[in-house]
């Protein structure tokens, strides 16, 4: 359900999930209110257990991605528009919170769709929603990553064409990465010039069609230079995602 719209300190807000970039502060402390201090409790990475530090999406992604997102690491999501990259990610969202974290998506487009989120399980609740532009998106995502108490920090930069942003606008925060307890997760459809990331690209492998009309199209993920691809399956009228495996798997079963 849609959260309500406020107006406050002259920046727009939205009460529950959704904060303006300079309402990221007081979102945090509404957090710590409602949940408890633990739920952004300051804490050392290094003292962490890796099985706490590994968000696994519990899908074959994980599998081509090395096992899951990693706290104080970065990855990137790069690929076409409508490929799968979003619920990709609101899949790694929802394993982040499954884990008792919190999750902060980046939105300069203001194009997040909570009702998509939900049918992918993801907790509104547990979810801070920050509409960040120009430079307020590098510092949106600096104070995301340095609060230590999301479990994940999605930046879903758009297309610069309908108001987005570029890979290399998020260069400035990418030194508060190292030692936070949140993965950060990029998700764009070209590469940064200026700034490396580990990048797995998206690629639609065929569209489904059932009474000459699209229901569907299937998606392989993956490093550019390796072989081995998850694949995905995604239905045009609900967004369910469904795993088909790897490439390694249809092999082994066709052979």
């Amino acid at each position: 359900m849609a959260s309500k719209q406020a107006e406050t300190n002259d920046s727009r807000t939205v009460k529950g999930s959704d904060v303006a970039a300079n309402g990221l502060a007081s979102a945090i402390a509404h957090i710590e209110g409602r949940f408890g201090v633990h739920a952004l409790a300051r804490g050392g990475t290094s003292e962490r257990h890796r099985s706490e530090l590994v968000i696994a999406t519990k899908s074959s992604l994980d599998r081509v991605i090395g096992g899951g997102l990693v706290a104080g690491e970065p990855i990137a999501f790069i690929g076409p528009p409508s490929v799968g990259k979003l619920q990709l990610a609101l899949r790694a969202t929802a394993s982040a919170q499954a884990q008792g974290g919190m999750a902060a998506w980046i939105d300069p487009t203001a194009s997040f769709d909570p009702l998509a989120a939900q049918r992918a399980s993801v907790d509104l609740e547990r979810l801070v929603v920050v509409r960040a532009r120009g430079a307020g998106l590098a510092l949106a995502t600096a104070a995301a990553l340095r609060s230590e108490g999301f479990r994940l920090v999605v930046v879903d930069v758009g297309d610069p064409a309908f108001g987005g942003a570029n890979v290399d606008d998020i260069a400035p925060a990418l030194s508060a990465v190292r030692g936070s307890p949140a993965a950060l997760l990029v998700v764009a459809g070209e590469r940064g010039r200026r700034i490396a990331i580990p990048t797995f690209v998206f690629e639609r492998v065929a569209w489904e069609r059932r009474f000459d009309r699209t229901v569907g199209w299937s998606f392989a993920v993956g490093r550019a230079h390796t072989s081995d691809r998850a694949l995905f399956c995604v239905t045009s009228l609900d967004g369910a995602l469904a795993d088909l495996g790897t490439r390694a798997d249809l092999a082994t079963v066709a052979g």
